[in-house]
């Protein structure tokens, strides 16, 4: 998704923000709740590492720990991601891989959302 000075204002935002709500319904509910993009990395981290345990076969207890090291410490500090670490545990590859293209289009809204911040 490119950005150009035409995308940069709320309706705009909002309308790119409606245009994924039904295939994105979770990450674009966390998008309208917060509007800063400190959380995309970190998440986008916790997915990958989530994918790569679900390509082991048989169990992997050092990266199974590396997860819930990590979802803990995001979900002490960002309360209103507490839902969407929670589901990770439960997602199967596809639903991660779903997740990760999510990240990318949350954070391309973020950039949007930004802008329009610093143009008012």
């Amino acid at each position: 998704m490119s950005i150009s000075d035409e995308d940069v204002s709320d309706q705009r935002v909002k309308e790119k923000i409606n245009d994924l709500r039904p295939k994105y319904p979770v990450f674009t509910a966390i998008l309208e709740r917060i509007p800063i993009m400190v959380l995309v990395d970190p998440v986008r981290s916790v997915l990958k590492t989530h994918a790569t345990r679900l390509t082991f076969i048989g169990e992997n207890k050092e990266l199974d720990q590396v997860i819930e090291d990590k979802i803990n410490e995001l979900r002490t500090k960002y309360a209103a991601l507490a839902g969407v670490l929670e589901r990770i545990h439960k997602m199967d590859l596809r639903e991660t891989a779903i997740g990760l293209l999510g990240i990318d289009a949350m954070e391309s809204l973020l950039k949007l959302r930004t802008l329009v911040i610093l143009a008012s």
